[in-house]
């Protein structure tokens, strides 16, 4: 599940849909404290295709054009394809890490998992990617999404990722960063 007190908290984010969602947009101090611990810790966020893809589907409900901000800030940036061939040491590859959760987010959700959206999926497949090709050595992936929480902790945990990759809720990041 999502960590009380990450710490130290990673250098590296990768943002959900749902917490883009919940954090709302620039008038909201969620949204004030994020952007603000974000500039001065000096935390680079992701975006995944997933991701992009669902922010264009929700335009009217999202108040912020995330998608802009990647092209016209260097402290987001959306990450194009994710490689399912990527794996860092003996840790699992990325598309292993997506089939995996994919799987198990589709029990939880008690659906059929071709008709299940693979966005949460690329989330931590995402991250190895991030791992494998930056100086972080922890990505954070910001959710609210309880069921998508556990589908990516039980995947990752006793694996090389474990303690790399963390699943951060956003009410444990807000804590934090305040």
């Amino acid at each position: 599940m999502s960590e009380e007190h990450p710490s130290p908290f990673p250098t590296a984010l990768i943002l959900d849909t749902s917490f883009l969602r919940t954090i709302g947009g620039t008038g909201t101090t969620a949204y004030q404290t994020f952007i603000q611990y974000v500039k001065s810790a000096d935390v680079d966020l992701y975006l995944t295709p997933g991701v992009v893809e669902e922010l264009a589907e929700q335009h009217g409900y999202i108040r912020i054009d995330w998608v802009d901000r990647a092209d016209t800030t260097e402290w987001i940036a959306v990450i194009d394809i994710v490689e399912p061939g990527v794996r860092v040491h003996d840790g699992p590859r990325a598309g292993q890490i997506m089939d995996r959760v994919h799987e198990r987010l589709a029990k939880f959700e008690q659906t059929d998992a071709d008709k299940l959206r693979t966005t949460d999926s690329e989330l931590p497949a995402a991250a190895v990617m991030v791992l494998g090709s930056t100086s972080h050595d922890s990505v954070g992936i910001l959710i609210d999404d309880r069921n998508a929480e556990r589908a990516i902790t039980g995947v990752i945990d006793n694996t090389f990722y474990e303690g790399r990759i963390r699943v951060i809720s956003i009410w444990d990041a807000i804590e934090y960063i305040e």
